[in-house]
């Protein structure tokens, strides 16, 4: 009898699966990441699920493992699967909480079916722009002011300021798009906020009200409470780990004045991960780092050159995702290798990075993805 498997998706910081009702315009955080997967399942004669998960936006690590594993028994049976965790940034410490010990006495009977946790950009060693957000409550004014912003978009009371704004930035965006001007993120948000349905709007309300009421996560993802994370949280026997490492290049006033990055909103953009990448400051003493093997320093020199210890993907610096098994280092930022690069129309990019990070990387992270897991050949 052919072996089953069933492969979840976590998700990372502010952890949503997807947002907006339309299939067209919907923003997804896997995005085509499960249509991909289920192509080459089928490709390689593998009898095979793929569900992307919801998490708990900003909570803890500890509750976002219990949200994990909620989520995970919704689709959960009794068929003797072999189940595959796969996740992206803090998603990966998610997957790792969810079959440690210490998580045990409280998990469901279907994690002993896990044989693999794969991360990918995952600050497994912390990252120092969580450092930056936690001192003086940064990150908690900030994404109150996102709260803000959003309650005052989308709350169901009628604002005729708020709905006329809207409309003139969707309207901006269907000039662009006549103009041949190549989508962006702002583009996308604006396409999605113009016009909610009631449904989206109380989703998005809930989401945020979330957001609101916890952000545990920024101090533990800081990298003296990664390390307390990782001395409680063991690698499990009979698990599998590995980790996809992602990086881009170090910000510079030369790549700044490429064309494709001169002009609003891309220099804009491109600006915002030039002061993420600084932040996550990948040289700082914060990190403590074990030491490497031969062949995980040669592989990330081979990728991002002699001075690789000094890259970050914007978010995580690369040399604290190594965890387990290095399975694959490749140039891109931290929502590239999510299916969020800059290859537009299908492919559209959240961060203006220059990682130069296009579908045949894309294709070839989500191969590796597969080889590690469930194996078989190639087709």
């Amino acid at each position: 009898m052919a072996t089953r498997h069933r492969v979840y998706l976590v998700p990372g910081f502010f952890g949503f699966t997807q947002m907006g009702d339309a299939e067209a315009e919907r923003i997804a955080y896997f995005q085509h990441v499960p249509a991909l997967l289920q192509r080459r399942f089928k490709a390689r004669n593998l009898d095979a699920e793929v569900h992307a998960l919801a998490s708990s936006p900003t909570s803890g690590l500890e509750a976002r493992a219990r949200a994990v594993l909620q989520e995970m028994a919704k689709t959960e049976t009794e068929d003797g699967a072999q189940i595959h965790l796969v996740g992206h940034s803090t998603g990966g410490l998610d997957a790792r909480g969810v079959v440690s010990l210490r998580m045990a006495p409280e998990a469901p009977a279907f994690v002993k079916r896990v044989r693999t946790v794969l991360t990918i950009s995952t600050p497994h060693h912390g990252t120092p722009l969580a450092s930056f957000f936690h001192q003086g409550d940064v990150g908690k004014t900030l994404l109150r002011y996102l709260w803000l912003f959003t309650f005052l978009a989308l709350h169901r009371k009628a604002m005729p300021l708020r709905t006329a704004v809207l409309q003139a930035l969707y309207r901006l965006v269907r000039m662009g798009e006549q103009a041949g001007i190549p989508p962006n993120l702002f583009n996308e948000i604006a396409r999605l906020l113009a016009d909610l349905s009631e449904n989206e709007r109380e989703g998005l309300l809930r989401y945020f009200d979330q957001i609101g009421e916890n952000q545990e996560l920024i101090h533990d993802l800081t990298p003296a409470r990664v390390r307390i994370f990782n001395q409680d949280t063991p690698d499990r026997e009979g698990v599998r780990y590995g980790s996809i490492i992602t990086g881009a290049p170090p910000p510079s006033l030369l790549r700044r004045l490429s064309p494709r990055l001169l002009f609003p909103p891309d220099s804009l953009i491109y600006g915002i991960f030039s002061f993420l990448y600084r932040m996550s400051a990948p040289l700082s003493p914060e990190l403590e780092i074990p030491e490497r093997t031969e062949e995980q320093t040669r592989a990330l020199r081979e990728a991002f050159g002699r001075k690789f210890e000094a890259w970050s993907d914007g978010i995580v610096p690369s040399r604290s995702q190594v965890w387990g098994q290095l399975l694959h280092v490749v140039a891109s930022d931290h929502l590239d290798v999510m299916g969020h690069f800059d290859q537009p129309e299908q492919y559209i990019s959240w961060l203006k990075s220059g990682s130069h990070f296009q579908e045949p990387q894309f294709h070839e992270v989500w191969e590796r993805v597969l080889d590690f897991t469930v194996g078989a050949t190639r087709v």
